[in-house]
């Protein structure tokens, strides 16, 4: 774990003093090598950190998506000030995907509040900032209070504060209220109706607050509810559970149909991260091997995913100064590259194939059928709606008439069709190693 800390602080520094792609490229093989070593097995070192295949997944994830974002910032004001939140933001998270005691755990999911606040205030685009940031810290201080809650309640009735505890030495009155212990979780995730926090978090961050935020900081909810509901015992039939798996669908069929009404670039790739959620939390709820493995799957996936959407956006606002649709339209006319990789993410955000978006969707949607009918008939909904907002993005922004002035094909956007290609490179061909 401390070779893994050292290896990611080395290759941030690097970037900071070095912004050149092939060095880039070199740093993210090592990193992969590296977590690939640390989670060849599950390992816990001292009660404190543990190492296994999800871990060194996510920790992965959180440095390849840190570099890619500080590649997107080329050009922002006061430098070394961005650049130690997003390297404090990054460590954040690779100390919250490491630990293996959820008292850990939560000291972590909440610090990485701080640098990502100071991100979005000191950075953001507009006034609104600083309302934006107080929405994101009140929805998810609160909710992360009752996991807490929980967690102490249980370590009370005899369980042990690690993730690998067996949560059937414990009294399942103290598991009666679980739907409560993970509120935090289905905030951060987020889960309809607690996502009100988001499109106004995304709009107002820089794009590496906004790929940090959609690509990692998300991914904390479920890997913290994939940990948590490994301990509890909850039945399948109970009313809390069925219940809270039909509002999640409904509410991610409904941030569906929202996407198809925006007008703000932004919103329209945030709704849409509210609606991939939804999935990830059906997987983890269901409890069953193809479940876990598809939200893990469409986890990582919509990291990539997501991330390389918000770098596009950010791409096309550096020439129209404007998030709009009506204000980018005509993309072919001006920049085909940058075009034909919106088309490429587009298709990944719907799972195409080879996608692998395609792959959870595929696990999850069987896991739901086997629940029930009408939730595969929902998700069915919701993976036509999903085809129609990405649609919807891609033709908006590439045809019609443009409106903003011609441009050439400069350094910049070089960068930035970089950044997008290594987004859609291992979103696509990552699943050839999946075990």
């Amino acid at each position: 774990m401390v070779k893994s800390l050292a290896i990611s602080l080395i290759a941030l520094i690097i970037m900071k003093n070095l912004n050149v792609s092939i060095i880039g490229l070199s740093v993210l093989t090592i990193l992969s090598m590296g977590a690939a070593s640390v989670a060849t097995g599950g390992v816990e070192l001292n009660g404190l950190y543990s190492t296994d295949f999800v871990m060194g997944l996510m920790i992965t994830l959180t440095l390849f998506v840190a570099i890619l974002s500080y590649l997107s910032s080329a050009k922002v004001s006061r430098k070394a000030s961005f650049n130690l939140m997003v390297i404090s933001i990054s460590l954040i998270l690779v100390m919250s995907f490491s630990v293996s005691s959820f008292f850990l755990f939560f000291f972590f999911f909440e610090s990485v509040l701080a640098p990502l606040l100071l991100l979005i205030v000191g950075w953001g685009y507009q006034p609104e900032r600083l309302q934006a940031g107080g929405y994101m810290v009140i929805y998810t201080v609160f909710g992360s209070l009752f996991f807490l809650w929980g967690v102490s309640e249980l370590y009370l009735s005899g369980m042990s504060s690690s993730m690998s505890s067996v949560g059937s030495l414990v009294k399942k009155s103290a598991m009666s209220l679980w739907w409560l212990y993970i509120l935090g979780f289905l905030i951060k995730l987020p889960m309809y109706p607690f996502h009100l926090w988001l499109p106004k978090a995304h709009v107002e961050a820089p794009v590496a607050g906004s790929m940090l935020l959609a690509g990692v900081v998300l991914k904390l909810g479920g890997y913290g509810l994939l940990r948590f509901m490994s301990v509890m015992q909850v039945s399948l039939s109970s009313v809390f559970f069925v219940l809270l798996l039909s509002v999640n669908l409904a509410g991610g069929f409904y941030a569906g149909l929202a996407c198809v009404r925006q007008v703000d670039l932004k919103c329209l790739v945030a709704y849409s991260s509210v609606a991939h959620m939804s999935l990830v939390l059906l997987g983890v709820l269901s409890n069953t091997l193809l479940g876990v493995m598809g939200a893990i799957i469409i986890m990582v996936g919509h990291g990539l995913c997501s991330s390389g959407l918000f770098s596009y956006v950010n791409a096309i606002y550096k020439m129209s100064h404007s998030r709009l649709l009506v204000m980018n339209k005509g993309g072919l006319l001006f920049c085909p590259v940058l075009v034909l990789m919106c088309f490429l993410l587009s298709s990944s955000n719907m799972a195409a194939p080879p996608s692998l978006n395609l792959f959870g969707e595929i696990l999850v949607f069987g896991v739901g059928g086997w629940m029930s009918g009408a939730f595969l008939f929902i998700l069915g909904l919701m993976s036509f709606i999903s085809a129609c907002f990405s649609l919807y993005l891609y033709g908006s922004c590439s045809h019609g008439k443009g409106l903003m002035h011609s441009e050439s094909l400069n350094l910049s956007s070089l960068c930035d069709v970089f950044v997008l290609l290594s987004h859609w490179v291992p979103l696509n061909f990552l699943f050839m190693f999946m075990p």
